[in-house]
């Protein structure tokens, strides 16, 4: 369109070939413009909080079998809530890895290594739970990785306003309802490239507040590690992890046993430029009052539940 700039236009949808009435599901998608100044886009969007995960993860896929997601993003309760739906009091959605609709972006150009984007969500997103409360989210991360270096560093923050996260925090939180939430989440991570071997770590805390709670605790948080390995092979590569999330607390005393521990293995054989056999094994052990799931277990979100997941997939890229 001139000076640089350009209309941008992306649709990624999942067919419903098993059905005749089934309409495409929409995932991200959005209308922008972009140019030497970054991109502004409108649409659909995965957040730029969760993506730094997805980026982080050895094993193919952050959201599947395995991935870092079963334990960052989350306090348990859930492995996946995308949009709004069902996130009012009564509900409420804890997890820090949303696709959210009716959503506007912007996406900075590289300066010298740096770069980073902000997202916000307008005033329509709030239409599922409609009355009092103003759900919204806003998630801002940034990122330095030099061209040609082996490291890189991000740093990222996600708010949630009025999706009342903390009602979905562990029942021994005993966290009551209010009339109002605010909940946060801050994530540090870095990565580094020895040769072959690539290293990722992370640190992320969440917090929970309702406001105006009648009785029971009215803040729960909580901490999680992470540690992934990658090592390329001329067949493939085979990652790694290890994800822990400690026990929270609330605002008058620490939750005991609301922690969980994840391990994670994998093999990629490439069979050729576009096709990849996978093979995928993970275990979650929950402490007793906690419930953290694993993607593709049929066990999830059992409180104390030890959850065991072994996966072969066939991934080809078009």
């Amino acid at each position: 369109i001139g000076n640089g700039n350009k209309v941008i236009f992306h649709y990624q949808l999942v067919a419903q070939p098993q059905s005749t009435t089934g309409n495409p599901v929409n995932r991200n998608s959005f209308l922008g413009v972009a140019g030497g100044w970054g991109a502004f886009k409108m649409g659909t969007n995965e957040n730029v909080y969760e993506r730094m995960m997805y980026t982080a993860d050895p094993i193919d896929g952050a959201l599947g079998p395995g991935g870092n997601l079963n334990i960052l993003g989350t306090a348990g309760n859930s492995i996946f809530q995308a949009g709004q739906a069902n996130c009012g009091p009564a509900a409420g959605c804890n997890d820090f890895y949303r696709r959210t609709d009716q959503t506007v972006w912007y996406e900075s150009p590289n300066f010298s290594g740096f770069s980073f984007e902000i997202d916000r969500t307008l005033s329509a997103f709030k239409t599922a739970t409609p009355g009092s409360t103003n759900p919204n989210v806003t998630s801002i991360g940034g990122k330095f990785q030099p061209d040609g270096a082996p490291f890189y560093v991000d740093l990222s923050y996600e708010q949630h306003k009025d999706l009342f996260g903390a009602n979905q925090a562990p029942a021994a939180a005993n966290v009551g309802v209010g009339s109002h939430s605010k909940d946060t989440g801050i994530q540090l991570g870095g990565g580094y490239m020895i040769g072959d071997l690539g290293l990722n770590l992370r640190f992320e805390n969440l917090k929970y507040k309702n406001d105006g709670v009648l009785a029971g605790a009215s803040e729960y948080k909580r901490n999680a590690e992470f540690l992934g390995v990658k090592y390329n092979l001329p067949s493939g590569y085979v990652g790694g992890e290890i994800a822990i999330a400690q026990s929270g607390k609330t605002n008058s005393a620490t939750v005991s046993d609301t922690g969980a521990k994840m391990y994670a293995v994998g093999y990629f054989h490439n069979l050729s430029k576009q096709s990849q056999l996978q093979f995928i094994a993970a275990r979650t052990d929950n402490d007793k009052n906690a419930d953290y799931g694993q993607a593709g277990a049929t066990s999830n979100f059992a409180v104390g539940a030890k959850v065991d997941v072994f996966h072969v997939g066939l991934k080809h890229t078009f």
